[in-house]
């Protein structure tokens, strides 16, 4: 396929008409002193480079709205009317020939703007734009990086093909697909060869136990390369994902490329009917895939112009009913679990609900005079139905509904509408998400991580304080939602070392978790169908092993939170307390939060001298001691208890960092029960060795040290070693 010399062009080139008509759009509202200087450097830019690339039709496109901003630069004058619309023609002109360049430019019809005009008819003392409601393709045309295909447009309605082809006005033509095919490719190759990198480790580690205590210099060495290959494939594993995330965020646009074009809608159909009104947009920053923008640009257009026809009064009508003369259009955006959220609100007159069934009566609908108002709302979504007075390019067939509907029922949503005689409506389409890029926190409770969306947290708490199921927050008592007992209710889990303060849907919530992880960029995928549904979770995104790992959703999680109700405590442990001693805090620290999370109570001691004391005013089930610390080291620590007849029969394990055969040999010889080195460490090992000597602790009590040495510290080093 030959290279195509416009496709950096047509990405340059959209962005700055975009600019353009954002720049009119903001002059018709307020006075903008620097419009005239912004407006030249983006038609000079556009000029230049319709120049380079040999366009000189649109470069003649630029050159006139170049003309028409002189002359307001040199006098300062705020624009008038007639030169905004003569600045929009020239706009709407150039898109046209931008859009001629893809090859599927939409044909003309007498619903677009100055579709056949050519910039030469274009000027200030233009006559407004015939009536008509709907923007050129061109106004409504915005970049797009997605590698797939754009929605079909939904067909026209027969009565009207030439004004009601909603589908096609917005259209988000793709961006060097191949290229980014190819980027998520070599990505998905490159941790494919991971693997072989991760077996590698582990053959080191395997070769590394098998030397242990015979072949100690080479020993070391592996160790070191050992060391050396998990860190690199570490690392190299979180910058895969990161990028291959940033890849494929390049299918996703935020939301509010759609703004621009439906403000220009709602301003061009306020015209046709000496109307005034604003599009106001909100949630502009939820970034969504190109393919479902298109899918709904059509069905958003149609019930922002059904706003400005069946909802927002004329001026007078507004003014004598207590309003600002200009009417209210908010397009909400929003991204709710595995949903986004299209609401279109005015502040309109609302629906004649009398009317419509009025018309249903006359249209022959059945039971139309019983109908009460929810089911007449009901039947009206199903289309067909129309309040206009007269018919025209806006409203007046009973079609419009219909494309909304269709919309919603293709991409497998829901249409939801909602009515307030005098205050305005609400029209929502609820559609399923296939892809989104959110900022989440990662976070982990019961061993399960997970991804909370960090615009639904309010604030991290340590260590949260439990009154039943619920938090005080200032001077608030909020429900409290362990995740850990969501996630795996069949298991009982020790009380949560931190907490978030979450918000959505105008609620509040506290979720307790283990960890947090960190904060990143991730791309949110749609459960798999075989997954069961559940409203805690949103969605999926991948690790760097390609395993899914939920996203949760915090409407779910804030409504089971205030379902939940106290589990009942866990027991107090039958066994006694765990003595931590070394000199290291970051040591003490982790040692003493993975026991506690097993349900062990702990105390600490920063050196063997105040660990000695502890001992003699406190019987301890189990003492774990680190070998090298100032003053005592650990071997002299465990001789001495070994000598003393109050403690000798209590377990006692060296944590350290050396693994010399030496020293596993001194272990054994001072009576140690277990010997665990630090660069070893396995989590699941540790517990199990604790248990063990926790329960034997409990059960016998004094039993002979030295009878049970050799196969306590043998069992301690090979499950380390693994």
């Amino acid at each position: 396929m030959a290279k195509d010399p416009y496709r950096f062009f047509r990405v340059e080139a959209r962005d700055l008409l975009r600019q353009m008509s954002e720049a009119v759009l903001a002059a018709e509202q307020a006075s903008t002193p620097d419009l005239a200087p912004r407006m030249l450097r983006l038609a000079h830019t556009l000029k230049g480079a319709a120049s380079v690339v040999r366009l000189p039709a649109i470069a003649a496109q630029a050159h006139a709205i170049e003309d028409l901003l002189t002359p307001l630069r040199d006098s300062g004058d705020a624009p008038e009317r007639v030169t905004l619309d003569a600045l929009l023609t020239l706009i709407d002109a150039a898109g046209d020939a931008i859009t001629a360049l893809d090859g599927t430019a939409a044909p003309a019809t007498s619903a677009t703007f100055a579709a056949s005009k050519s910039p030469s008819t274009a000027s200030p003392d233009a006559e407004r734009p015939a009536s008509s409601s709907a923007p050129s393709p061109a106004s409504l045309s915005v970049m797009s990086p997605s590698v797939e295909s754009a929605a079909p447009a939904l067909p026209a309605p027969v009565d009207d093909p030439a004004e009601d082809r909603i589908g096609e006005l917005l259209t988000m033509p793709q961006l060097m697909p191949e290229e980014l095919d190819g980027l998520l490719a070599d990505i998905s190759r490159t941790q494919g060869h991971l693997a072989p990198v991760e077996r590698a480790a582990s053959l080191l580690r395997e070769l590394r136990g098998t030397l242990q205590g015979q072949q100690e210099l080479l020993a070391g060495p592996l160790a070191r390369i050992e060391d050396q290959i998990e860190r690199a494939a570490r690392q190299l594993a979180r910058e895969l994902v990161a990028l291959r995330d940033s890849a494929e965020q390049l299918r996703l646009l935020p939301a509010s490329q759609l703004f621009v074009p439906l403000q220009r809608t709602a301003r061009d159909a306020a015209r046709s009917q000496d109307k005034q009104a604003r599009l106001v947009g909100e949630g502009g920053d939820v970034k969504l895939e190109a393919v479902l923008l298109n899918a709904v640009a059509g069905a958003l257009v149609q019930m922002v112009r059904n706003a400005i026809a069946h909802g927002i009064e004329t001026p007078a009508e507004r003014l004598a009913a207590g309003k600002p003369a200009q009417g209210r259009i908010t397009l909400r955006i929003e991204r709710q679990g595995r949903e986004v959220l299209f609401s279109c609100e005015d502040d309109g007159a609302g629906i004649d609900l009398d009317a419509v069934r009025r018309t249903a009566v006359d249209k022959g609908v059945p039971g139309a005079a019983r109908l009460d108002d929810s089911a007449l709302i009901e039947r009206l979504l199903r289309g067909g139905l129309s309040t206009a007075r007269r018919v025209d390019a806006l409203a007046g067939r009973g079609v419009g509904m219909d494309l909304v509907r269709d919309t919603a029922d293709r991409l497998g949503g829901r249409l939801m509408l909602d009515s307030r005689r005098g205050e305005g409506t609400t029209v929502a389409l609820r559609v399923p998400l296939q892809l989104a890029a959110l900022r989440a926190l990662r976070v982990v409770a019961g061993g399960t991580a997970a991804w909370v969306p960090l615009e639904a947290i309010e604030r991290v708490l340590q260590r949260p304080v439990l009154h039943g199921t619920q938090v005080a927050i200032e001077d608030e008592l909020l429900p409290h939602l362990s995740l850990a007992d969501a996630l795996k209710p069949e298991v009982t889990s020790a009380p949560p070392r931190a907490a978030l303060l979450l918000r959505a849907g105008g609620q509040r919530a506290v979720l307790g978790v283990d960890t947090l992880e960190g904060v990143t960029s991730v791309v949110l995928r749609p459960p798999p169908s075989l997954l069961p549904p559940s409203a805690l979770i949103a969605g999926l995104a991948l690790d760097a092993a390609q395993q899914p790992v939920p996203v949760l959703a915090p409407e779910g999680l804030i409504a089971a939170a205030r379902r939940a109700r106290a589990r009942p405590a866990p027991p107090p442990p039958r066994t006694g307390t765990i003595l931590v001693i070394d000199d290291s805090l970051t040591t003490r620290m982790l040692e003493q939060s993975i026991l506690e999370a097993a349900g062990y109570r702990v105390h600490m001691a920063a050196s063997a001298e105040d660990g000695l004391e502890a001992a003699l005013r406190e019987r301890y089930a189990l003492i774990l001691v680190d070998v090298e610390m100032p003053g005592m080291n650990g071997f002299e620590f465990i001789e001495r208890i070994r000598g003393d007849a109050a403690l000798r029969h209590i377990p006692a394990v060296l944590v350290t960092s050396r693994n010399a055969p030496e020293d596993l040999a001194r272990g054994k010889a001072v009576g140690a029960d277990g010997y665990i080195v630090k660069g070893e460490f396995a989590q699941n090992e540790f517990l199990a060795q604790v248990a063990r000597l926790m329960a034997r602790s409990a059960g016998s009590g004094a039993a002979d040290t030295g009878a049970r040495i050799d196969g306590v510290v043998d069992g301690a080093v090979e499950g380390a070693s693994a």
